[in-house]
């Protein structure tokens, strides 16, 4: 009767380990995934002010764009080597409703570890393109760079990847502007 008692204990404790080990790491990966605010265009407009004082470097990218691949790295260095004088803001173009894009921008993101915030846009309607500005929204390319001053005036728009070399070339001369 003891070894039977003894045998139940050992199956129920067994069991429970092996759904812990089940579990385990899908939580783990689910804590590792970065929790991404979705942004409307009105939202982008807050956060530029928000940092007025700051150079803002705004950048949207998509994880399905192969140039912003290349760019993205050049980003973080920007950020890294200018620390709290530049703000980068990246919002990303992935479809906000298809999960599996979500999924994949989320990946990317908690892969990365970029030093600043990544948002996703809430839409990527034509409405969505307009509301940011109204030359991105003829093209709707990516990426898609704008720079804004400490004053909160944009400096530069680009359709394209930039390079360090690129990035630095504006962000220096609006750091060094009082």
């Amino acid at each position: 009767m003891k070894s039977s008692v003894s045998i139940k204990l050992a199956s129920i404790a067994l069991g429970a380990a092996c759904m812990f080990l089940a579990v385990a790491p899908r939580a783990a990966a689910q804590a590792a995934t970065p929790e991404i605010k979705v942004v409307q265009p009105k939202d982008v407009k807050d956060l530029i002010a928000a940092n007025k004082g700051k150079v803002v470097f705004l950048n949207f990218f998509a994880t399905y764009c192969v140039p912003c691949h290349t760019e993205f790295p050049d980003i973080e260095k920007l950020q890294t080597k200018y620390g709290d004088k530049l703000q980068v803001v990246e919002v990303s173009m992935n479809d906000v409703t298809d999960a599996s894009e979500k999924a994949e921008m989320a990946k990317y993101i908690a892969e990365q570890k970029p030093p600043f915030p990544v948002y996703i846009a809430s839409s990527t309607d034509d409405s969505y393109y307009q509301g940011i500005d109204s030359r991105w929204a003829k093209s709707e390319a990516l990426p898609m760079t704008m720079i804004f001053g400490k004053d909160g005036k944009e400096a530069h728009f680009y359709e394209k990847a930039l390079t360090l070399a690129d990035m630095e070339h504006d962000v220096s001369p609006l750091l060094a502007a009082n």
